[in-house]
Order: structure tokens, then C-alpha cells, then sequence
């Protein structure tokens, strides 16, 4: 039941209207029984994988918070909860050739035995925020939660089980504990991100995806113009449909009063690599910088003593080491394949150089006397920005490292006449870039100026309500699959 189906919104009006109609303190029943149904909607064999998470990880809070061995115990409940989670993305590529029927991929349809393995659905989006549930409640910050369902909702809660927001627990856990009577301004709220998130999937991200992958997947037939064109289109393709999924993730909750953390803001506007990391997928990078990177960095202070290493400051070294080491997870997190890893090395290398260079920057600047806030710097700024991203992208989308090096030096050196194919999905994948484009220049800059959905007229948002349905209708793909980070 994938959020670009007509099921999920049935599925959604149905859990919303009888949401209301219990009594307030047993919604969270209903949420729960809600989340149950929608995670047995995929492969429902594996409920058991998620009531073995929740229910280990519930006890082990509980023990965590009792134990005098805070350190060791959590690095026990830590180590189960990544194994879980290892064992089941990295099996296939440890044992390629398994010919054993591991288990049965349906139990309420079908009984085809399955001889490789898939991992659970969210089972990466539930990890995350269980480890930080287990951190959280090591440093004292929280208290183990009491509430057996509350626990179970916060880890399972079905918008954000598949992709995420990583939900932190001390912000999504109180909100179950005051669940109150219906909040409209939220709902209505809700209802136009989940609106603008569907224009994005549908409209923008799955149009591109037509190209994109016919381009990628015969890369080798298309000049580097074509790879570059279908690149920037990747680029905003993903961008598209992570940040579309995101959306109806959170209008979803917020018609059940629960606000998520949001994961997008604006990131292809970013003026550094650091800068676009603050923007995009949000609760991921807030968890690795708090999770990783600086205990990373606290661990690297206490054993590098010196002043400097090589005629760098440690300081510098450090945040070499912790950025590296942070950003490699990060890519092996993506996946097994070498060009993840890659993905994220490249970043971890432009964020050293940034870090490493800011005082030379800054004397340059100051010499050129250039102004940072001039229109022009910054443009300049955001567009190399956004290229340095999408280049590294190349990585992310192609299969292997072998695909990105070729890809990349085709565009380098291999020059000729841009392949068009379909004018009509061509033009229609201009207009979504555009259309995206537009909108995030004026949240950025204009927040709800010049706004339609926004707009204090009433003819004027509803004008733009069946603008935005008619678009989606006419030009949406509705076989577009599956989203991408779906796989993560």
C-alpha cells in the first residue's frame, strides 16, 4: 500500500473518520491497530521482525535505565539492534548464491518460496529512532517510556514507518500522550502538503524518472550532453519524489494531530555543501551529526593530544576523521555497492575542504572585498553548490562504480546533440523542474507572499486546490512505482 496508490488514501479517510469516533484515550489503540494493518499490507511474514524490535528494544529501555552498567548495556542493546539490521541488508551480499527457500512472501495469497533476502519494510526507518531511544534514555535526557502502545506507536506509527522522518523520541512520544479532539487548522494543514506532495511524486519526480532511466539505463548509447541533462534531471528527480514522500508523510499525520519533523527545506538552494546538509533529509543528518559525528569527534579529543599533525591544528585532523567515518556509514547505509561508499566519501571530502578552508576564504573574500549578501555571490554560490551535489549524485544513481566513472567521463569529453525522445514528457519533466523551482524560491525568499494555497481569498486557494488536482490528473504518472528511498 504505497502512498501513491488510491488504496493508501482509502485506507487513510478510513483511519481518519474512525480515529474520531473513538474516545480520546483509546486513539492511540486505534493508531496502532491503524499501523499493524498498513505494515501487513506489504510482507506480512515480517510483522514478526517488527514485534521482535519492539518488543526487545521495550524491555531493554527499561533495563538500560535500571542497570548500573549503563555503558555496557547499552552498547549490548546497541550492537542487537544493528545486527537485526545488518542482517538483513548486507545477507544477499554475503551469500549471493543462497538456494534455500527462506521463507514464504505472503501468507494471506500467495506461497512463493523466496531464495533471497528482503529486507523488512522500514526496517531502517525503525532502527534509527530506536537507537536514539536507547541513547537518549543512557544519558538521562529521557525517561523509558511506561506505555507498552505508546512505545509500539512511536516505532511503527504508519506514515513515517517506511522512509522516515527519524522521529526523536522526545518529540514524537509526548505527542501521543496528549492526543486531543480534532484540530482543523493542522488537518486543513496537512491536507494541502499532502496535495503539493502528490504534484511532486506524481507530477514531477515519476515524469523525470521516464527519461532519467531511459538515459541511465543505456548510458552507454548517449553523449555526455544527454548524461549531463539526464543527471540534473536525477537530481531533481530525487529530490522530487523523497521530499513528495515526506510531504504526504507529514500531512498524513498532522490530520491526526501530530506534527513530524520536517526533512526538506529547499536544499537545491543551498550556498555550501555543509549548508545543503542542513537542508536535506533533515532528521538523518541531525541523527548523524548527534549520534556519530560527535561522539566521533569527543572519542578522536581525547586520544589525538598534540597541537597539530602535520602542520595542521588536531582540531582540523579531527573533523577529518569524524566527518569521514560519518559520511562512509552514511553511504554504506544506502547500500553494499562501492559507489554508495563513494557517495558518501565525496561529501566527506567537500566538507573537510570547506572546513579546512574557512580562514583562507575569508582573507580572500576580504581582499576581493567581496560582499556575501550581494545577489550575485550568493547565485553563484547555489548554483556551484548544486552542482558539485548533482555531480556526485551520478554515484548515487548509477549501479556501480565502473557506470559513474564512465558516465562522468562521457560528459566531460563526449559532446553531441541532446537527446529529446518523447517531446511531450520532455517539456511536461522542464515544466516540473521549473514548477519546483518557483516554489522554492518563494517559500525562501517570500514565505506566503504571492501565495495561492495560502491566499486569503477563498476563491483564490480553492482555484488553486483544483489547478493543482487537474494538473496531477492530466499530466501525473500513475505507474511510476514505488519511492526511491522506499528501498533504503
Amino acid at each position: 500500500m504505497f502512498f501513491n496508490s488510491l488504496a493508501y488514501l482509502f485506507f487513510l479517510g478510513i483511519v481518519f473518520i474512525l480515529y474520531y469516533l473513538f474516545p480520546v484515550k483509546f486513539r492511540w489503540f486505534w493508531l496502532l491497530v491503524a499501523s499493524i494493518l498498513y505494515y501487513l499490507s506489504f510482507i506480512p511474514v515480517f510483522i514478526s521482525v517488527l514485534v521482535l524490535v519492539i518488543g526487545f528494544n521495550y524491555f531493554a529501555g527499561k533495563w538500560l535505565f535500571s542497570t548500573t552498567k549503563k555503558r555496557t548495556t547499552m552498547l549490548f542493546v546497541v550492537g542487537i539492534n544493528i545486527l537485526i539490521l545488518a542482517s538483513f541488508k548486507y545477507f544477499n551480499a554475503i551469500f549471493p548464491n543462497t538456494s534455500v527457500d527462506l521463507y514464504y512472501v505472503d501468507w494471506f495469497f500467495r506461497m512463493d518460496p523466496i531464495d533471497h533476502l528482503i529486507i523488512p519494510l522500514g526496517l531502517s526507518y525503525i532502527t534509527f529512532p530506536v537507537l536514539s531511544y536507547q541513547i537518549e534514555v543512557k544519558r538521562g535526557t529521557i525517561l523509558p517510556e511506561k506505555h507498552l502502545g505508546y512505545f509500539s506507536l512511536y516505532m511503527a506509527f504508519f506514515p513515517k514507518i517506511a522512509q522516515g522522518p527519524i522521529e526523536r523520541p522526545q518529540n514524537f512520544i509526548p505527542q501521543l500522550h496528549r492526543l486531543s479532539t480534532f484540530n482543523y487548522p493542522l488537518a486543513v494543514e496537512g491536507l494541502k502538503q499532502m496535495l503539493w506532495g502528490y504534484f511532486k511524486k506524481l507530477v514531477v519526480a515519476d515524469r523525470l524518472a521516464i527519461y532519467v532511466n531511459t538515459i541511465y539505463g543505456n548510458y552507454e548509447n548517449h553523449n555526455g550532453t544527454t548524461l549531463f541533462v539526464a543527471t540534473i534531471f536525477y537530481a531533481f528527480q530525487i529530490y522530487a519524489d523523497f521530499s513528495g514522500y515526506t510531504d504526504i508523510a507529514l500531512g498524513s499525520a498532522k490530520l491526526f494531530g501530530i506534527n513530524l519533523t520536517n526533512n526538506f527545506r529547499r536544499p537545491y538552494l543551498a550556498t555550501s555543501i555543509q549548508d545543503f546538509w542542513n537542508r536535506w533529509h533533515i532528521s538523518f543528518s541531525t541523527w548523524l551529526r548527534d549520534y556519530l559525528f560527535l561522539p566521533l569527534a569527543y572519542f578522536f579529543s581525547k586520544i589525538m593530544k598534540k597541537e597539530q599533525y602535520l602542520f595542521l591544528k588536531t582540531e582540523k585532523w579531527i573533523y577529518f576523521f569524524s566527518i569521514m567515518i560519518t559520511f562512509a556509514i552514511a553511504g554504506w547505509w544506502h547500500g553494499e555497492g562501492s559507489n554508495f561508499l563513494m557517495w558518501g566519501l565525496l561529501f566527506g571530502i567537500l566538507l573537510t575542504y570547506s572546513n579546512w578552508t574557512i580562514k583562507i576564504n575569508k582573507t580572500l573574500r576580504k581582499k576581493l572585498k567581496v560582499n556575501q549578501k550581494a545577489a550575485f555571490y550568493k547565485t553563484y554560490k547555489t548554483l556551484l553548490t548544486f552542482l558539485l551535489v548533482t555531480f556526485i549524485w551520478i554515484f548515487f544513481r548509477s549501479d556501480n562504480d565502473l557506470m559513474a566513472v564512465k558516465i562522468i567521463e562521457s560528459i566531460f569529453s563526449n559532446h553531441g546533440t541532446l537527446f529529446i525522445g518523447s517531446p511531450g514528457i520532455f517539456l511536461y519533466s522542464i515544466f516540473g523542474i521549473i514548477a519546483l523551482i518557483i516554489l522554492d524560491i518563494k517559500r525562501e525568499y517570500f514565505n506566503h507572499k504571492f501565495s495561492v494555497l495560502y491566499n486569503k481569498s477563498i476563491l483564490i486557494r480553492y482555484f488553486g486546490y483544483v489547478s493543482i488536482i487537474i494538473l496531477i490528473l492530466l499530466i501525473g504518472v500513475f505507474d511510476g512505482g514505488q519511492f526511491i528511498y522506499f528501498q533504503f
